[in-house]
């Protein structure tokens, strides 16, 4: 009885560490986050056409300065929906994710014009390569799930689309 015991409290405080890192690096995160966005007009800014992202375009802005990428804003358009996405970037490695999507009940070319029916706000943190939080709204995605790894990837490909336009 006395081994589960210690097993159960190793187990407890391994993961209260693993929290405790982790709100470290998210406090780091959005402390670079708002660094990026007080400096942004000290930033180059290129705004850009992008192909391939959404069907009715994508416009985005990028800002840079002698240390590389910094952030991009990307503004796109479909049929049902319309998304504002702004993504942070630490090096060549992207730091934080934000987008809102409003979805439309109908087709933007539809009589009477579409209404906003639903509006989706999604937030990834990331280090290294990996997500280490994903927020959906209001609710935090459990890391081993499908909606968790769906987002981040989602995010990763966005970037990736993004930055392969920044130059001509």
């Amino acid at each position: 009885m006395k081994k589960l015991f210690l097993l159960v409290a190793m187990f407890v405080i391994a993961a209260a560490s693993i929290a405790a890192q982790e709100n470290k690096q998210i406090a780091s995160i959005r402390a670079e986050v708002s660094s990026i966005n007080k400096s942004a007009a000290k930033y180059q800014k290129k705004t850009r056409d992008v192909e391939g992202v959404s069907l009715e375009g994508t416009e985005a802005t990028y800002f840079t300065s002698g240390k590389g990428l910094k952030k991009i804003v990307a503004k796109m358009y479909g049929e049902t929906f319309r998304a504002t996405a702004e993504l942070y970037y630490s090096g060549e490695e992207m730091i934080f994710a934000y987008q809102r999507m409003e979805r439309y009940d109908t087709q933007i070319a539809a009589n009477p014009p579409p209404k906003v029916v639903k509006v989706i706000e999604t937030r990834v943190y990331y280090a290294g390569a990996n997500a280490i939080r994903v927020i959906e709204g209001k609710k935090q995605l459990a890391s081993q799930g499908a909606e968790f790894h769906g987002a981040e990837e989602a995010m990763n490909d966005l970037s990736q689309k993004l930055k392969a336009a920044i130059e001509p």
